[in-house]
């Protein structure tokens, strides 16, 4: 239908009738149109200042805005591999994915607030990141991985459904929380290796 348009209106610019008329498209098919361009920029609008939001959130929570940022690293490799692989495999960015790019902010966070706030935690009481990190990877890393199991697992019935729609939202949300969980328990513990000396001079 795009394309349409565009030859009609580079036709009518080359061949201008010969008295002015003035001229509206109609019919269902350029109505979806006109409804996917603006669901597409309203649902990026929304996004990007929902995911500045959370960071403002991320900041206060944890009184820093360099956890902030940190508790933002999970979810941005979320999103960045999410829809990377969308685009790659070239799926529509229809209704169900425009709705769950939002909820992919606040699923893909909650995992290194977990993560991030154990942490300060097992600092506080092991005095050295070294010692805290052997304690992280115990118990709450085993709450985490369970957790990231049980909530994906628990979203892929959704693949039997004899609705697209649904497929995708159970292929999309088991996405996301295997993949935040995965870059939870891999990059988080690396980044604040190589950040401590200015993460935890601050941990009160």
């Amino acid at each position: 239908m795009r394309a349409v348009v565009e030859e009609v209106e580079a036709y009518m610019a080359e061949n201008p009738p010969p008295v002015e008329l003035i001229h509206h498209w109609a019919g269902l098919t350029y109505l979806n149109t006109v409804w996917q361009d603006k669901m597409v920029s309203g649902m990026l609008n929304a996004f990007m200042s929902s995911f500045v939001v959370v960071f403002l959130m991320m900041a206060i929570l944890f009184r820093s805005p360099l956890w902030g940022l940190l508790a933002m690293i999970p979810l941005s490799v979320t999103i960045a591999l999410i829809y990377g692989i969308i685009g790659f495999v070239g799926k529509d960015y229809d209704m169900p994915v425009a709705v769950l790019s939002s909820l992919t902010l606040g699923l893909a966070v909650d995992f290194a607030i977990h993560f991030l706030e154990r942490s300060r935690m097992a600092y506080k009481k092991a005095g050295s990141w070294a010692k805290a990190i052997t304690e992280m990877f115990e118990e709450p890393a085993r709450a985490i991985s369970r957790n990231v199991i049980v909530i994906a697992v628990g979203f892929t019935p959704l693949l039997a459904a004899p609705l697209v729609p649904y497929k995708t939202v159970g292929i999309f949300l088991a996405s996301i929380m295997t993949i935040s969980g995965i870059a939870t328990m891999l990059i988080l513990p690396a980044s604040v290796t190589v950040l401590q000396k200015w993460l935890f001079k601050k941990v009160n």
